[in-house]
């Protein structure tokens, strides 16, 4: 889970915890990025009646925000499948006035898409690969369904 604000000083505080993602783009690259916390592979902190974990163990970003930075906030199920220069990439096939609504349904459409592509080579299969008990990923590529959630 990503929660994340811009004050008034135009800082954008995060709070991350587990394996959502939280991307600030500027000029076509990643400026800032909130950073994944994890147990161990496959399973991340995350918030829960039976969960241990809580939010003071996630991990924080603060960073400056400025004019015509673009934040980008996801699931696992974007950032297993879509690299951040993919997310890169498709913030900036959109138009310069695109809505963000539209954006993030691009994000999503394309996330999905890699999910379903069993010769996707995507993060999560990159990582996969090798380890016991992920033996659809033993050639590193596949994309991995699950949660897709994106808000830009």
């Amino acid at each position: 889970a990503v929660v994340a604000s811009i004050g008034e000083d135009n800082m954008l505080r995060a709070l991350n915890l587990g394996d959502s993602v939280c991307l600030v783009l500027r000029d076509g690259t990643v400026a800032a990025r909130t950073r994944e916390i994890i147990h161990y592979f496959d399973c991340p902190y995350q918030l829960g009646e039976d969960s241990p974990d809580r939010p003071k163990d996630g991990t924080t970003l603060q960073t400056e925000i400025y004019s015509g930075d673009i934040i980008v906030a996801g699931s696992d199920g974007v950032f297993d499948n879509l690299s951040d220069a993919d997310v890169c990439g498709i913030v900036e096939s959109c138009p310069p006035k695109a809505k963000s609504a539209a954006i993030a349904k691009k994000i999503v459409e394309r996330s999905r898409a890699v999910s379903l592509d069993k010769c996707a080579v995507t993060p999560y299969s990159t990582v996969a690969r090798g380890r016991s008990g992920y033996d659809a990923y033993k050639s590193g590529r596949g994309g991995k369904v699950d949660d897709i959630s994106c808000i830009v």
